[in-house]
């Protein structure tokens, strides 16, 4: 299914999927046949952002800033998993940092890396 969804039509059933039941998070999850697991295929983050940084001016929407912030989500996981040594570095400096997160991003967050090989879970 993944590949017959491009990325902002899936962005956007994720939006309305989320928004329809007042979640948090919506997340899809993909069939990777080289390793027959289920891994992180897209993400769409919903929730209160409730962070010291504001990276998002003020004339913009609820669903825009909830987008911003998914994207913001997987590039932070981007980053944190190529092992940076200076981080400022190679982030815009209004982009998240770990300190940054409430419980909910950090979940989210932490389920790019999840997999789910068949039988387990």
């Amino acid at each position: 299914m993944a590949a017959s969804v491009g990325g902002s039509r899936l962005q956007s059933m994720l939006q309305a999927a989320v928004q329809s039941v007042q979640w948090t998070y919506s997340l899809f999850w993909q069939f990777c046949p080289q390793q027959m697991i289920l891994v992180w295929g897209d993400g769409y983050y919903n929730g209160a952002i409730k962070t010291r940084k504001t990276v998002q001016p003020m004339e913009v929407s609820a669903e825009e800033a909830s987008l911003q912030r998914s994207q913001q989500l997987r590039e932070l996981y981007d980053s944190l998993s190529a092992g940076e040594t200076n981080p400022p570095t190679r982030r815009p400096c209004a982009a998240l940092s770990p300190e940054d997160l409430t419980e909910s991003e950090w979940f989210y967050l932490m389920c790019v890396s999840f997999s789910f090989a068949p039988g387990v879970g």
